[in-house]
């Protein structure tokens, strides 16, 4: 879970140029929740995600992230926990290196004493291939190319794919974080997380034995049944993973034509659902507001105007949307594009 508290953010403060871009905000980003986010210029959206990854400072309030306050750390100490893609489609990515390299990098992103290694292992390289091939662009035949040769939606989709690709973590890791973000109840949270590893450990260690003295299974079957034991265990214990990345879209699309934009908000849309991301989506589309996610929050001078959720999202129609701008955002005008789609 994310909440903002009391966040404020003023450029260019005691000048004639001063603008209040974050308006004390308070908002609260439930763990799967899919936010979008619409409003007019200027009305603090872009600047509201930087504060989030922490390419800004905001000047008061905190970033609880499941209830630790991260807003003093660094944008890299904040990595392993953010994927942010932008609306520029060469940003987020190192054009003069390889598509492989890319993916490389963001798999270890935020991670200490992890050196890139230039000779990336066969199983890498297959795990990335796979990857690609998801995205469904022939991207997985194109591993050494250079990013910058790729179209602006193949960039796009590989700065996706790099904002959301990350290393499992080590139990180790999982336990350290799971105690790290619950500091009200510190050895109780590392108690219950040492108890369930010990406890689906030994149901694997038994479902192992059992299939080996299985004599009417055959070597491959055998195989197949001690896979599935092992990810039965590793899908219990990373429900204690706190450390799946909150992805942070920037109208990742508004550069793109109208059709290569619907192919990346589809392969958007599958990657969320998926890995049941949290995700907060900046677009100046209004139809796509409404069509994607469970959560539509319009902002206006720096502050949350209409917050709609669920079914009444659902049922939301573009004049009905307007309607709530006119009356909610004061003296702001939206952009032909976001009216019109």
């Amino acid at each position: 879970m994310i909440e903002l508290k009391n966040i404020t953010k003023t450029f260019n403060p005691g000048t004639v140029n001063e603008h209040k871009a974050i308006d004390n905000l308070n908002l609260v980003l439930n763990e799967g929740d899919f936010i979008t986010v619409i409003g007019s210029n200027g009305a603090g959206k872009s600047t509201l995600l930087n504060i989030i990854s922490g390419s800004l400072e905001a000047d008061t309030g905190f970033i609880l992230l499941n209830g630790t306050n991260v807003a003093n750390l660094s944008e890299h100490r904040r990595a392993p926990y953010f994927g942010h893609v932008f609306q520029d489609p060469m940003k987020g990515t190192a054009t003069d290196m390889t598509v492989i390299e890319n993916l490389a990098l963001a798999r270890n992103r935020g991670k200490r004493n992890s050196m890139f290694r230039w000779s990336i292992s066969n199983k890498d390289k297959s795990y990335y291939e796979e990857q690609l091939k998801s995205l469904g662009l022939g991207l997985e035949s194109r591993l050494y190319q250079k990013v910058g040769l790729l179209s602006g939606g193949q960039r796009q989709a590989i700065t996706l794919l790099m904002a959301t690709i990350s290393q499992k973590p080590s139990f180790k890791q999982i336990r350290k974080d799971y105690v790290k973000f619950n500091p009200a109840r510190r050895d109780e949270a590392k108690e219950e997380v040492e108890r369930v590893y010990h406890e689906q450990k030994e149901i694997y260690k038994a479902k192992v034995k059992s299939i080996v003295k299985d004599h009417g299974l055959s070597v491959q079957e055998k195989s197949h049944k001690i896979k599935e034991a092992y990810n039965a265990f590793d899908t219990k214990i990373r429900e204690y993973d706190v450390t799946k990345p909150v992805l942070l879209l920037d109208e990742h699309t508004a550069a793109l034509d109208p059709k290569t934009a619907s192919k990346v908000l589809e392969i958007t849309e599958r990657i969320v659902r998926e890995q049941h991301l949290t995700t907060i989506m900046i677009t100046h589309n209004m139809n796509d507001a409404i069509k994607y996610g469970n959560r539509l929050i319009m902002m206006s001078k720096g502050k949350i105007t209409v917050d709609v959720s669920g079914d009444e999202k659902k049922k939301l129609t573009i004049t009905q949307l307007l309607d709530m701008f006119s009356k909610s955002s004061e003296n702001d005008t939206l952009s032909d594009s976001a009216i019109l789609g």
